[in-house]
Parts: structure tokens; sequence; C-alpha cells
């Protein structure tokens, strides 16, 4: 199997990009400790210059479609979803594009 990259756009409804982010930051605490299969889980933040409109970015890496599967399926990710719509704080659905590499490079580590 191959590496899966993502990324991951959330639209938090006005003021609510804080208690978004706060999400991210409790579940990644669970996604570093217990899912091996996910290399990648990090929390971005882009503010539109014009209308201050928020977007959280998410880039994720899997190590297969076993892991992205296992941390789709978690109960703890499951919760994270609940809370973001019981607590009203998503304007409009997440956006999901899955990257294929094609040229480049991602670090010189």
């Amino acid at each position: 199997m191959s590496q899966i990259d993502l990324v991951a756009i959330l639209f938090p409804k006005e003021g609510k990009a804080d208690r978004v982010v706060e999400l991210l930051n409790e579940i990644s605490i669970y996604v570093k400790a217990n899912e091996p299969g996910t290399l990648k889980y990090e929390v971005n933040k882009e503010v539109n210059k014009e209308s201050g409109a928020v977007e959280i970015i998410m880039m994720e890496s899997y190590k297969d479609k076993a892991a992205i599967a296992a941390h789709g399926s978690s109960e703890q990710f499951k919760a994270f979803g609940k809370k973001l719509k019981d607590e009203g704080l998503i304007a409009k659905p997440m956006q999901l594009k899955f990257l294929k590499n094609v040229g480049g490079f991602s670090s010189r580590l």
C-alpha cells in the first residue's frame, strides 16, 4: 500500500474558529498517541484579508488505506464530528482533497 496525503478544509462559522482549532488540537493529541498509521496531522489556519473569513486547513498523511479508515472510524473522531454539529461550529461542509505528488520535494531532512 502507498501513503495517502490529503488536505481537509473546514469552514468555521464567524467567531467559532478558535473553538474548532481547540477541538482539533485535542484530537491531535489522541491521534499522535494512538494512531501510528497517521504520519502527519497538522492544524493550520488561513484568514481572508478582505472578508476576515477563517478556514482551518488540515494537512494529513496516512501510511495506507487501513490507517485512514482507522482514523475515520475511531470513537474520538466520531465524537469530534458530533461536537462540531452539536455546537453549531461549521458554516458549510468540509472539503477533502486527496493529493498525488507529481514532483518537487517535501523536506531537506
